[in-house]
Order: C-alpha cells, then structure tokens, then sequence
C-alpha cells in the first residue's frame, strides 16, 4: 500500500467516470404522446445510441485508469494511466455533448406508441441522464487534464521531494 497522499485529481476523475457510466443508464432520452387519461412518457438509455455506448466506455475508461493512477506506484504505468485518464475523460465529454443532438436518431421517426390509436404526435427530448454524463464529462476532463499539467510541471510532488526523482521516466 502506498504510504504517500492520494492524488485527489485522480479520485475526481474515477468518481467522474463512475458518475457519466451511470448517468448512461440514467434515462438519455425520452419521449411523451398523449392517450385518453393523460400522457405516456418512456425513457430510453444512453446505449440506445452510439453516442451512450462511447460514453460507457469512456466513463468506464476514465474511473479505471483513474483508479490505476491511485493505486500503482510505478512512475511510467502512472504516466500512462494519466494520459489514458484524458483521452478517456474525452471520450465521455464529447458523446454527451453529441447525444444532444440525436435525439431525433435515437427515438426514430415512428416509435412504438402503447396505447396510442391512429397517428398520434408525439414529443421527443433529452433527460436528466444525458445531463448528468455530460457534466461528469466536464469534471473528468477538468481534473484529468490538471493532474497531467501538473505532472509535467513537477509540481504533484512538491510535498514530497523524496518520491520526485523517483517518479522521472
């Protein structure tokens, strides 16, 4: 176990990266019609879309190598995991910001109306999922980037100078 601090950079990111995995499958989109009584609304995941699927990968992408980056010691497997940590961070960031615009796509022109008689208009939007894989996106990609600067500025290791040398590739 590793007696030094916890990078709290990396722990933003994996719980960003957790938090857009499960914003994922946290309803991305939704569509209402109305029947007789009411309105039906049904909610679709992100993975609906190629959009959700990226992002899963991504979110799943930057908690893991996030974690790594916790937990392993070695500096050049540290240095890896920290840049896979960005572009993983990416990944999340921008499928959530295009699931914004497919929703048209993911729903399709004629979904399945339960309970709907005849044509029946029907309203399609994004929900509270998508929201919260894209700002999950936003914090992982913020954190992410910061600990890679300051990585290469040499200043994670400011508090202790004795692990600095050693973590040189």
């Amino acid at each position: 176990m590793r007696s030094d601090r916890i990078n709290f950079l990396a722990v933003v990111t994996a719980t960003a990266g957790l938090m857009g995995f499960v914003g994922v499958f946290a309803k991305w989109f939704s569509y209402s019609y109305p029947v007789d009584g009411g309105v039906i609304t049904i909610y679709l995941a992100g993975t609906w879309d190629s959009t959700g699927s990226l992002a899963v990968a991504g979110g799943l992408g930057a908690m893991m190598f996030g974690c790594a980056y916790i937990l392993l010691t070695d500096a050049a497997i540290r240095r890896i995991s920290a840049l896979l940590m960005v572009l993983s961070s990416i990944v999340l960031l921008l499928s959530s910001m295009f699931g914004f615009t497919r929703v048209a796509e993911a729903i399709g022109s004629s979904p399945l109306l339960l309970g709907a008689e005849g044509t029946t208009e029907f309203r399609a939007t994004v929900a509270i999922g998508l929201g919260i894989s894209l700002l999950s996106g936003i914090l992982a990609t913020t954190a992410s980037v910061l600990l890679v600067a300051r990585r290469e500025a040499g200043s994670e290791y400011a508090d202790s100078p004795g692990t600095r040398a050693s973590a040189t590739v």
